[in-house]
């Protein structure tokens, strides 16, 4: 009997685990919008360095699941800065935001490549997951 009721346990977990996924970055800005547009996702786009702790630290607490960027809900664009058209568009669409100067520079989008919100530098697993929560109820709050 115990055999019976743990199967769907274990199913249910198996489901959740797959959908809490973190998506496949992709590292073309446009990509990443088109990406979030055709499938109708947020997209969660990270302008960084392959050399920098900090935006390697935000992008391993999103596959460690510590940031609530899923596959399920997000496309997400890990963006190189040194690659001077990459910035340029990225800098066209966004940059009047106010960033900082520590790297990454993060936005969140609708599936429209609309600015939902955007942050700079280092945050840990709570402030991101707050600035996610900020995007999603903007969302929610836009009159059907």
């Amino acid at each position: 009997m115990k055999t019976l009721l743990l199967i769907p346990v274990l199913l249910a977990s198996l489901v959740a685990g797959a959908l809490a996924e973190a998506p496949q970055p992709l590292t073309d800005f446009r990509k990443t919008l088109n990406a979030a547009s055709k499938d109708n996702k947020l997209a969660f786009i990270l302008l960084g360095r392959p050399a920098c702790s900090i935006c390697n630290g935000t992008k391993a607490m999103i596959k460690e699941g510590k940031i609530d960027v899923t596959s399920a809900d997000y496309v997400m664009g890990d963006l190189n800065i040194d690659d001077q058209r990459t910035q340029a568009a990225f800098m066209q669409k966004y940059g009047k935001e106010s960033f900082g100067d520590t790297l990454p520079f993060v936005v969140v989008t609708d599936s429209h490549g609309k600015l939902l919100a955007s942050s700079g530098g280092y945050k840990d697993a709570a402030k991101w997951n707050a600035l996610l929560a900020q995007a999603k109820g903007k969302i929610a709050a836009k009159p059907q």
